[in-house]
């Protein structure tokens, strides 16, 4: 699933989205939920917010295996997008340059 709007400068834009879900990634499956958000300044006035879940039947390896191939599919539906998802059967990430996480 992707936002249907586009970015102005889609290659700076898709590095910082892998930066963040990769370091999402690397928080969710070392958290005993599997589960893991954040956010990225994207300039003064824009954040760029992430999340990175996975299912608790799955092993930490497994989670993130899953998550990092989930963060891989991104430039095949979400390239250059505000904001995107990739939901598998064990886990999902998404980003979006609004605030979709709320504590």
């Amino acid at each position: 699933m992707w936002n249907v709007e586009d970015v102005e400068n889609p290659t700076s834009f898709n590095l910082k989205v892998k930066d963040l879900l990769s370091r999402l990634s690397n928080k969710a499956y070392a958290n005993p939920k599997f589960y893991a958000t954040g956010d990225l300044k994207l300039d003064s006035s824009s954040k760029l917010y992430g999340l990175a879940q996975c299912t608790r039947d799955l092993s930490g390896l497994d989670c993130k295996k899953c998550l990092d191939t989930a963060i891989s599919e991104l430039p095949n539906c979400c390239d250059g997008k505000r904001g995107g998802r990739v939901v598998g059967g064990s886990c999902n990430v998404r980003y979006e340059l609004y605030h979709f996480v709320h504590a």
